[in-house]
């Protein structure tokens, strides 16, 4: 089973779209220990620990379908996953280069605010298929 207390999001910037807003306050209603942190800029060498896993999401990054996404969070047992998403500009080459995993949410581009959502939406999709939820097949 996935335990969402160790999963964080570090986002670059603040939601300004109400209704995106409001898309990530009813999942954060489904994982209220999930930790969202709104930052002006990343201090990737806080997170860089042998209990933390960091993955820096952007579209040149590596895809999952929503079964392997959960199977790999589930594999990362007990450790800390730490999701990156920068704002307009993306996630530095170099915050990239010491990640653990670049993940990217589509082909397509996403404004960052609605990558935000789309990323909790997921991981709540991740934590449903783990848990044997109806969520995943509805």
């Amino acid at each position: 089973m996935l335990k969402n207390n160790r999963l964080k999001i570090y986002a670059i910037g603040k939601i300004k779209k109400l209704w995106i807003r409001d898309g990530i306050n009813q999942y954060k209603k489904r994982i209220p220990e999930l930790i969202i942190n709104e930052l002006k800029t990343f201090n990737i060498h806080n997170l860089k620990s042998n209990n933390n896993i960091i993955i820096s999401l952007s579209e040149e990054g590596k895809q999952f379908n929503s079964l392997e996404l959960s199977s790999l969070l589930l594999n990362f047992k007990n450790k800390k996953v730490n999701f990156l998403i920068g704002d307009t500009d993306g996630i530095s080459s170099e915050i990239k280069e010491k990640s653990d995993l670049i993940l990217s949410l589509s082909s397509l581009t996403f404004p960052h605010e609605l990558a935000r959502l789309i990323l909790i939406e997921q991981i709540y999709r991740a934590i449903s298929i783990s848990n044997n939820s109806p969520y995943h097949r509805s």
